[in-house]
């Protein structure tokens, strides 16, 4: 990842990623950049959407699923260890384990920005809010969006490259 922008005395760099995590005929799901702290990461998630060769209710069935957050893509991080983070609704979740105790699981929120819509296409962002900073290794960034026609399928990403940045920044 080559670093593209510091925010001098913010705590964090922003990084170049571009990387399309799913893809079908109609829609394309990718990771365009990603804002790593020291507490958490923000990933922006750039979803496009186009009608070509599709029926008017398969086109709308598509264009509902970015303003209906029951059908809109859904997301999810999964560490080397195979624990999995999650949207939460609000607030931090806190899970009681096997062994008794309350520990805070890894999650994150999305934020959506406004769509740009035309007759024929669909472009829109999404903001992850992962937190914690994942750990210094590979995770996979994983999309579904049944909808859309887009099966969970992911993309690695390289825990050690953002800790590492996040080091050369002095963060």
């Amino acid at each position: 990842m080559e670093s593209f922008c510091s925010f001098e005395g913010s705590g964090g760099t922003v990084v170049p990623v571009r990387r399309t995590v799913a893809s079908t005929d109609n829609v394309a799901v990718g990771v365009t950049a990603m804002w790593a702290t020291p507490q958490g990461c923000l990933l922006e998630v750039s979803v496009t959407a186009r009608s070509d060769g599709l029926a008017g209710a398969e086109w709308e069935r598509i264009r509902a699923g970015l303003t209906d957050s029951a059908t809109s893509p859904r997301f999810a991080v999964r560490f080397a260890d195979d624990t999995l983070a999650v949207e939460h609704g609000g607030g931090w979740p806190s899970y009681r384990h096997s062994d008794g105790a309350w520990r805070l699981e890894p999650s994150f929120s999305v934020t959506w920005a406004e769509a740009t819509v035309s007759d024929d296409a669909v472009r829109t962002y999404a903001m992850l809010s992962l937190w914690p900073l994942p750990p210094e290794q590979p995770f996979e960034f994983l999309v579904e969006w049944f909808s859309a026609g887009v099966e969970p399928t992911g993309i690695m990403l390289d825990g050690a490259e953002i800790a590492a940045l996040l080091r050369d920044t002095g963060s």
